[in-house]
């Protein structure tokens, strides 16, 4: 069976990043996937499985921000706030929320 690529210029996930029955998908913004693409040599750069595992690495603490968040407020996130430390973290600029399917996006940005 082959192996399906990642592309980070869909919303990337993981099938543990639940809060509350609610699946959490990120998805990079466009000045973000702008910043990557400049570091990235290869012409697929938005399918490079480096590039997925990495942004998949760090979009794995900004679901850690998230769960802890809820677990001690109750909330999830709103547009502006950071995922990381307030200097060098993520802000989220979009939350879409598809209840048909339990899922919350986060569009995220530097």
């Amino acid at each position: 069976m082959p192996t399906q690529t990642k592309s980070i210029v869909d919303p990337l996930g993981s099938p543990d990043w639940k809060v509350e029955e609610w699946q959490i998908k990120f998805l990079l913004s466009e000045r973000l996937l702008h910043d990557v693409k400049k570091l990235v040599k290869s012409s697929n750069w938005y399918e490079d499985p480096v590039v997925a595992e990495i942004w998949t690495a760090r979009l794995q603490i900004c679901f850690t921000s998230i769960e802890n968040f809820y677990k001690d407020f109750g909330l999830l996130p709103h547009v502006g706030d950071r995922l990381f430390d307030n200097d060098s973290g993520l802000i989220v600029t979009e939350r879409s929320i598809d209840g048909n399917v339990r899922t919350i996006t986060f569009t995220i940005s530097i």
